[in-house]
């Protein structure tokens, strides 16, 4: 092919041509396709009447000339010097070429020495990013990373990257029921920051312990070549910004709401509690799923290019700084001024989500907390609210930090309904008087001869104890006993349980949650409300299926 381009350079945009009509007909796989047009490229004919030749390269999408001084010898052979204008042609061909993964030793030329290199992977071309053409090559759907994703559709991008929904080789070959995995390639300016793989490589490994239904799962973070990506879970659903402006421009009431609210307040808290704070939280970091779950995505990104390394004297990178990675319609006034991240940052950002869900507007006219604050702008009060949760919510929303609420738990506690059930975490006087009057509760349940047993647990498997235990307090403290799917009390204690079978406080939170279940079924059995009634005794008797209060009850209702 070379001898038939040397002898017939007009033939070669024809050629290209060619061979491109094969690819996209899918005669030619994309890795032979790209070596034979690293080929031809190789085979360039120069003409003798001036210092030009005209380079016809191809892509998928179109042809384009490039016009390169060079010598008046026609074709570059093995060993062979060129002297090419490397400002013209550096950035053109950084983007241009694409790498080729052909077998056996290929001939090419270092467009920065004008030094041909022999390689037995391919062509490599060095470009000013210190990467090879094949380390600098554009990649899309169908582009494969680390010889095991294959990105099969754009799922969306933002401000720090784009996220392709990748085929996992590995699930795959495991036969994974869900072998599909997200991955989120960060954009150039990380790349360009030296620090900033180590960074978010840190921060990472700190969003991987956040096992939260409310947080969106993240699997890995990896690199291939000069492509730095996270691998995380794949959702379904939209985002929570699309949710607002196509689904509710006006906002809904409280009482729908709630469960979006509830979800996105339980996962900063979660993370706080861990200590990670998310710098960058918007509508565009939450998802709602189809089944109406509410996920928190993003974690550990914003955090990691803000605070990196907290062990050292100063910041080695800032995103605030030098990536611009603030969204200033949700940034708090202490963000503009670069002080240390703290959970109220997140706390301001969610009050403002929280205030677009109830209302469809930001609080500020989507103005910065900078601009609101000169302006002394107080945001309008919301319909539906009592007068506690919108003194709740009003505090939150607070442009400075000594005046705001400081933590996402308790924002929960400040905007969480009161429930139409008197007395529905347990006391002893419901249950004195259920007692007289029934005479079905038994204070004490029998004892387990093995509840004091402790087994011996590594360090992993106690943290882990530790975080689904606070999990299910926060779950406790807003009511989520047995609902919903997934993330509630029960389930965190199940799963505790799962990892320390005799963990004495994960059964008496099973127990205080069927008592509590308990409570709320006599309240309903005294109204009359028998069916309402035995439903919460099917929940209880999940946490505890052998509660005589609960089975004495059921059995009551049922003859």
């Amino acid at each position: 092919m070379r001898q038939l381009l040397s002898e017939h350079p007009e033939q070669s945009g024809e050629l290209r041509k060619l061979l491109d009509d094969c690819f996209e007909q899918g005669y030619l796989p994309q890795q032979i396709h790209q070596g034979l047009i690293a080929q031809t490229t190789l085979s360039l004919h120069h003409t003798d009447n001036d210092n030009e030749t005209r380079l016809s390269t191809s892509s998928h999408d179109h042809d384009e000339t490039i016009v390169r001084p060079t010598t008046k010898n026609s074709t570059p052979k093995p060993g062979e010097i060129i002297q090419p204008n490397v400002d013209l042609e550096k950035t053109r061909l950084t983007d241009r070429f694409e790498s080729t993964a052909q077998r056996g030793t290929v001939s090419s030329v270092d467009i920065t020495s004008g030094q041909t290199i022999n390689t037995t992977r391919g062509t490599k071309y060095v470009g000013s990013s210190g990467f090879s053409s094949a380390e600098t090559e554009k990649i899309g759907i169908g582009s494969v990373l680390k010889d095991r994703f294959i990105l099969e559709e754009l799922l969306g991008s933002g401000g720090m990257g784009v996220v392709y929904k990748a085929l996992d080789l590995r699930k795959q070959e495991a036969q994974d029921k869900s072998p599909y995995v997200a991955l989120k390639i960060l954009n150039d300016e990380f790349k360009d920051n030296p620090t900033s793989y180590i960074a978010l490589q840190r921060e990472t490994r700190k969003a991987q312990t956040l096992a939260h239904p409310n947080i969106i799962t993240v699997y890995d973070f990896d690199r291939d070549r000069s492509h730095i990506f996270m691998s995380m879970e794949v959702l379904t659903g939209q985002s929570l910004k699309d949710y607002i402006n196509k689904v509710i421009p006006n906002g809904m009431p409280f009482k729908k709401a709630w469960h979006i609210i509830k979800g996105m307040c339980l996962a900063l808290a979660y993370a706080h509690k861990n200590g990670i704070i998310h710098s960058d939280f918007k509508p565009g970091n939450v998802s709602i799923l189809e089944n109406g779950e509410v996920k928190v995505l993003d974690f550990g990104i914003a955090c990691a290019v803000s605070r990196p390394d907290k062990d050292q004297d100063e910041t080695i990178f800032d995103a605030r700084r030098d990536l611009g990675a603030l969204t200033p319609a949700y940034a708090s006034l202490e963000m503009f001024s670069n002080k240390e991240p703290d959970p109220s940052d997140d706390v301001y950002a969610l009050a403002c989500v929280i205030y677009e869900v109830l209302t469809g507007k930001h609080p500020y006219g989507k103005l910065s907390a900078l601009k609101a604050h000169e302006l002394n702008l107080q945001p309008k009060a919301v319909p539906g609210l009592s007068r506690r949760q919108w003194k709740g919510l009003q505090r939150a929303l607070a442009l400075e930090r000594k005046d705001r609420t400081p933590s996402a738990k308790q924002l929960i506690t400040d905007l969480q309904p009161r429930s139409p059930l008197p007395i529905i975490l347990g006391t002893t006087a419901v249950i004195a008087i259920a007692v007289t009057t029934g005479g079905y509760i038994k204070l004490s349940q029998e004892t387990d001869p093995l509840q004091d047993k402790i087994i011996e647990l590594t360090p992993k498997q106690q943290l882990k104890v530790k975080d689904l235990l606070e999990l299910a307090e926060i779950h406790f403290e807003v009511g989520y006993l047995t609902a919903p799917t997934g993330s509630n009390a029960l389930w965190s204690y199940r799963q505790a349980l799962e990892i320390d079978p005799y963990n004495k406080e994960a059964k008496n939170g099973l127990k205080k949650i069927a008592d509590i279940l308990a409570e709320q079924a006599q309240q309903l059995y005294a109204q009359g409300k028998y069916d309402e009634s035995l439903s919460k005794i099917e929940e209880g008797l999940e946490a505890i299926p052998k509660h005589d209060e609960l089975l004495a009850l059921k059995k009551k209702i049922l003859n």
